[in-house]
């Protein structure tokens, strides 16, 4: 009696397995679907039949963008205005107004020499112009009253012509008096010095009590009110540059800060040994951050922008001096890349771009990546392009 219930256990088990199998497999199959649906457009492609054998590139459209030509140079940093500072006249150091890398004023005493000797010159020039006025009003006197003699016949011409020769010689000595007089003060004013302008002082080891000879250097006095430098162009480039022009100065010492500029001088003729014309520029330098010695580099813009073809270098071909280029050509069915030969030119400090002078078109696509599998005919498939970023950049770079 239990041999029938055995045989009908044996065989729903089969089936119970047939269903299992069922669901799973269709539980893949919707799974598949869901993934095909979140798969990404190129695999996406691929399953609907894209052609296999089309290459995968980039795209990039040929457009006019603008390029400003500029240049770059390195100099060193001069102060405004540098001057040396000497003794005009000699004697001991008796007052100090400065001490050697101090900040003065303009007009600032920065020493003073013992000035008795002088004071004394400028009293005895006193006296001898006094002397020599009164002298003067004598002859003067004596010249009118042999004059008036002279006319009645009371007095000789010759008298005459002594009293009137007197006043000239009178007059002449008042003028050596006064000319003796200016240079006593003359001296004496030199016993002191004074900053003729506001700066920074440098090398003005002096002392009190020191005897300083007559033209005896004594320190220099640096203008930081504004920094300077001198550049040199070559003739193309001089030809663009203008005084009164902005410029964009970096500088070592303050990395990743900018500072404006002007150029302050053009040079009118270059130099005999380097060739190159000199230009002088300006910044402005209020905190006095900028100090004499630092190095800068100086980007000058060089004309006006210009409108230009620009295509990236990797998107080229040199083959024996040829430049190739794959344009993309597409239709309703398939993209094609052709190759063309283009005449394109350096753009100096821009060495991943090329500025195209013939061969390309406004709005034709070119492939820039895998350029290395293409063949004149190949079958591509382009992605589109990425959002251009317009750069202007600069001509040359030294």
């Amino acid at each position: 009696m239990n041999e029938p219930a055995n045989v009908q256990s044996t065989t729903a088990s089969p089936n119970r397995a047939r269903w299992i199998f069922l669901a799973a497999a269709g539980l893949l199959l919707l799974g598949t679907i869901a993934l095909f649906g979140l798969a990404p457009e190129p695999l996406r492609e691929a399953a609907a039949g894209a052609d296999a054998t089309a290459v995968r590139v980039d795209a990039w459209t040929v457009e006019p963008l603008p390029l400003v030509r500029t240049t770059r140079l390195s100099g060193v940093i001069e102060a405004r205005r540098r001057v040396e500072l000497f003794a005009e006249v000699g004697g001991r150091v008796i007052e100090l107004g400065a001490e050697d890398l101090e900040t003065v004023e303009a007009g600032q005493l920065l020493l003073k020499m013992d000035p008795l000797l002088a004071e004394v010159a400028v009293e005895r020039g006193l006296a001898a112009v006094a002397r020599a006025e009164s002298q003067l009003a004598l002859a003067e006197s004596e010249r009118s009253r042999f004059e008036s003699l002279a006319t009645r016949d009371a007095a000789s011409a010759s008298r005459r012509d002594q009293a009137v020769n007197g006043q000239k010689v009178a007059a002449a000595n008042l003028r050596e008096a006064n000319a003796n007089l200016s240079e006593a003060r003359d001296q004496l004013a030199k016993k002191t010095l004074r900053a003729p302008f506001a700066g920074a002082l440098q090398g003005f080891p002096v002392e009190q009590g020191e005897v300083l000879a007559p033209g005896e250097p004594v320190g220099e006095l640096l203008d930081l009110s504004a920094a300077r430098l001198e550049l040199g162009v070559t003739d193309r480039e001089i030809v663009a540059l203008r005084a009164g022009a902005r410029v964009s100065v970096e500088l070592e010492a303050y990395p990743g800060e900018t500072f404006e500029g002007r150029i302050l001088h053009v040079g009118a003729a270059a130099d005999a040994i380097s060739h190159r014309f000199p230009i002088e520029v300006e910044l402005d330098n209020p905190e006095q951050r900028i100090l004499p010695g630092m190095v800068a580099r100086v980007s000058l813009t060089l004309g006006q922008p210009k409108l230009a073809r620009v295509i990236p270098r990797d998107a080229t071909l040199d083959q024996f001096g040829v430049r190739l280029v794959y344009v993309i050509e597409s239709n309703e069915k398939a993209a094609v890349a052709r190759q063309r030969r283009v005449e394109v030119r350096d753009i100096p400090f821009r060495p991943e771009d090329l500025e195209v002078i013939s061969g390309l078109e406004d709005g034709e696509q070119i492939a820039t990546t895998g350029i290395g599998e293409l063949r004149d005919g190949s079958r591509v498939n382009p992605r589109k392009p990425a959002p251009r970023i317009d750069r202007t950049e600069s001509e040359a770079g030294r």
